[in-house]
């Protein structure tokens, strides 16, 4: 087991134990996207090393007053961050109109909220998040 894999068990392992909101605990049983994942091993974990502050599927609520699911929300002390790992099929080829307008509105709202937005495009596990890198050392600090 790799170093990363290690991590990434005890980090999920633990969100899942201290979670009390039975929605992202549920979420959090499901497993992470792929590209979630991949962002964590590829890019973030090599560039940070370690996943402290990083919370998946994390709920907020919005300014109209509904419920939106980050992939990765970074909290660390008052700072609030989110990372989307936009996959191509989900959100841009097999997109609808009203679930395009959504994404945007999502976004738009976690601004007006101060959410730091930091959408990563993920394009399949043979894609190449290496132009990724700088943007996730940078959004760390």
């Amino acid at each position: 087991m790799s170093n990363f894999d290690a991590l990434y068990s005890h980090w999920i392992a633990k969100q899942i134990a201290e979670e009390k909101n039975p929605r992202r605990r549920e979420f959090l049983q499901k497993g992470l996207s792929r590209g979630t994942i991949d962002y964590l091993r590829w890019i973030w974990y090599p560039a940070i090393g370690n996943l402290d502050h990083l919370y998946p599927e994390y709920e907020v609520r919005d300014f109209n007053n509904g419920y939106r699911y980050l992939d990765l929300a970074y909290l660390p002390g008052n700072a609030k961050g989110c990372i989307e790992i936009q996959d191509y099929r989900s959100h841009a080829r097999d997109i609808e109109a009203s679930r395009f307008k959504d994404l945007c509105m999502k976004q738009s709202l976690l601004a007006l909220d101060d959410w730091l937005f930091l959408p990563i495009a993920y394009l399949g596990r043979g894609g190449s998040f290496t132009i990724c890198a700088p943007h996730a050392a940078t959004f760390h600090t």
